[in-house]
């Protein structure tokens, strides 16, 4: 009963861009994401928080929560997903799993939380430029400017780094393109290897 209340609960509400991340995910075939807990990626963690069917498994840091997506994807033949939840040090944490991923053709897709975008180029708390950072740790690097392509933006991402040759694709979404409001999930086919 809860699951489906859950659920009917979801259908109808008005979510944030952050919020449908987790249905999306569901769509797509996930079952867990690994990451750390940040407020950079807050509206991520509350569609977690109450998802009936994607599990969040949390780390103790970013190296490795992307270790544990690396394992979970190679040891399952399907996408790892990692979210580093805080910009700046959540994020730059992330380059050394990335980057055996790269290494391994490892199909992950990393959420980064990011200063929202009316803060970017003034110094704000814990900003870096996760495009020039991760860049030569990933496949793809993906910016998403509006809350209404963050889920077309995360799909894409997630194809992206499941076709050939398979690797790790990052988002970076800033915390005011999350907060914003955005459709239902709506989608083709689940993710296949």
């Amino acid at each position: 009963k809860r699951v489906i209340r859950a659920g009917l609960e979801r259908m109808f509400k008005v979510a944030t861009a952050g919020e449908r991340v987790s249905d999306l995910l569901a769509e797509l075939g996930v079952d867990y994401v690994f990451g750390v807990v940040g407020s950079s990626a807050m509206e991520i963690y509350d569609g977690l928080h109450t998802h009936p069917r994607v599990r969040y498994i949390g780390a103790r840091d970013e190296r490795a929560a992307t270790g544990m997506a690396d394992g979970y994807a190679r040891a399952s033949g399907s996408l790892g997903v990692v979210l580093a939840g805080q910009s700046g040090p959540g994020v730059t944490n992330l380059v050394s799993g990335l980057a055996a991923a790269k290494a391994a053709h490892t199909p992950i897709l990393s959420l980064g939380g990011s200063v929202s975008t009316d803060q970017w180029h003034n110094d704000a708390f814990q900003e870096v430029d996760q495009e020039a950072l991760i860049r030569p740790v990933a496949k793809a690097v993906l910016t998403v400017l509006k809350p209404e392509r963050v889920i077309p933006m995360i799909e894409y991402a997630a194809r992206l780094a499941m076709s050939h040759p398979m690797g790790p694709v990052h988002v970076n979404l800033p915390r005011d393109v999350l907060m914003g409001q955005a459709p239902e999930v709506e989608l083709g086919s689940p993710l296949k290897p």
